[in-house]
C-alpha cells in the first residue's frame, strides 16, 4: 500500500523537517525515551493482573528501601523532529520496540515486545509536553493500534503539516492522519483495514 495526497491547486510542497543540532537531538531523544519509559511502566501497571490477598506487614520507615524503577531496553528507535506550522516550534516523534527486564523473583518473559509511539512538543520552558502516547503489544492491538510514522504531509492543503502514520491493529493495516495541537494529537482521518 502506498498513500498519496495530491491537490492540483494546492500549495508548493515543502519539507517539514526541523533543523536540529546533534547535541540538541541527543538531549531531546534522551528526554523522549525517558517519557516513553514512564509510559511503558504505567501501561504495564494497567495491564498486569493483580492478586488479592493478605496485606504484607508494614515495615518501619528506617528499613524501607526505595522501589527500583526497571528500565526498558529500546530497539529500532526512530526519532524525528518536525516544524509543522513553520513557527520554529518543534514537534518530536519517537517510536521504538521495548523490552522489560524480568523483575527479581518473577517469570517475566524478556522476549515480550512492546511498541511505543510518543509525540511531544517543546514548550517555552524547554520542557517536553506529551501530545500522544501509544503503548501496545501483539496481544493488545485490538485496544491500542501500533502507530508507525511515515512522514509529515500537508493533508488538507492549508500549508501546515500533519503527521501520517500507518496504523496496525489486530485486523490489519490502515492509514491515519493527525494534527498536532497545543495539548494533544487530533485525528483528521483514520482508515479501516481492507476487507472491513
Amino acid at each position: 500500500m502506498i498513500p498519496a495526497i495530491s491537490d492540483a491547486a494546492g500549495p508548493e510542497p515543502r519539507p517539514y523537517s526541523y533543523d536540529i543540532k546533534p547535541d540538541e537531538e541527543q538531549k531531546y531523544r534522551k528526554g523522549m525515551l525517558g517519557l516513553a519509559s514512564d509510559a511503558l511502566r504505567a501501561r504495564l501497571k494497567e495491564i498486569s493482573p493483580t492478586v488479592q490477598g493478605p496485606k504484607p506487614a508494614a515495615r518501619s520507615s528506617a528499613t524501607r528501601r526505595p522501589l527500583l524503577k526497571e528500565q526498558p531496553t529500546f530497539e529500532n528507535v526512530q526519532f524525528r523532529a518536525f516544524d509543522l506550522w513553520s513557527t520554529n516550534e518543534p514537534v518530536f516523534v519517537v517510536s521504538a520496540t521495548a523490552h522489560m527486564p524480568p523483575a527479581p523473583g518473577t517469570a517475566a518473559d524478556p522476549s515480550q515486545a512492546y511498541y511505543v509511539t510518543l509525540v511531544a512538543k517543546k514548550n517555552i520552558y524547554d520542557e517536553l509536553r506529551k501530545l500522544y502516547v501509544g503503548v501496545t503489544d501483539d496481544r493488545h492491538l485490538d485496544q491500542t493500534p501500533r502507530l508507525e510514522l511515515i512522514d509529515a504531509v500537508d493533508a488538507d492543503g492549508d500549508g501546515r503539516g500533519e503527521l501520517l502514520f500507518r496504523r496496525i491493529s489486530d485486523t490489519g493495516r490502515a492509514w491515519g492522519v493527525y494534527r498536532a495541537g497545543a495539548d494533544q494529537l487530533f485525528p483528521l482521518f483514520e482508515g479501516t483495514p481492507p476487507g472491513q
